[in-house]
């Protein structure tokens, strides 16, 4: 019975597989930034690196203080407003026609194949948002408003490969002009979460 105990999945390891998890899906995403050659989409990966950093966070400081939780928090939100500044920055770019992108459309089963690849990782994010860990721990909140943030940098890659896919179909009217501000659009509705969880820090007593 002991020996088998060691191999039990205790909190602390499911924090450490989920973060390596996350880790995982960066890779993924990145990935599709550069076959892209898109850099809004290679700057909208970089959300789920943070998401990453935050779960390793939370792993090393599961057992800490309120007073080294709330430096931790203050940590994600320092992240989360550096993200939102970034995206906004390459959204504004994008608008102004400088969004290196290249010619592939990402047509046919491999589009399809992308595309249902990062909604499912969609889906996934907003799951993660109604998780059941313990929701007075400061450090797990600030995993899920950064989750949210990247929820919103996913939403940005599958309107940006739906895009491609159906770029061969030109009767669509606005499509591009869609394509150019949703980034934009969700880069103000990122901004909102640091202002938020800075409420958040300032009422929170160590």
């Amino acid at each position: 019975m002991a020996k088998g105990g060691k191999h039990k999945l205790t909190a602390k390891r499911i924090a450490l597989i989920m973060a390596i998890i996350s880790l995982v899906s960066f890779l993924y995403k990145l990935g599709l930034g550069i076959l892209s050659s898109s850099m809004i989409l290679i700057v909208a990966s970089i959300s789920t690196l943070i998401v990453c950093v935050c779960k390793f966070l939370f792993w090393h400081k599961m057992n800490g203080t309120r007073s080294e939780k709330k430096r931790t928090y203050f940590f994600m939100m320092t992240l989360a407003l550096a993200f939102g500044v970034l995206f906004l920055l390459f959204a504004v770019l994008k608008v102004g026609g400088i969004d290196t992108s290249s010619k592939n459309n990402f047509e046919g089963i491999i589009g399809y194949i992308f595309i249902a690849f990062v909604i499912l990782m969609f889906v996934l994010s907003i799951i993660n948002l109604k998780g059941a860990l313990e929701k007075d721990d400061l450090v797990v909140i600030g995993i899920k408003e950064m989750i949210f943030v990247s929820a919103l940098a996913d939403a940005v890659i599958i309107e940006e490969f739906l895009y491609k896919v159906i770029l061969k179909y030109q009767g669509i009217p606005f499509m591009g002009l869609i394509n150019n501000y949703f980034p934009l659009i969700t880069a103000v509705a990122m901004l909102l979460v640091p202002l938020h969880m800075f409420k958040r820090f300032r009422n929170y007593e160590a």
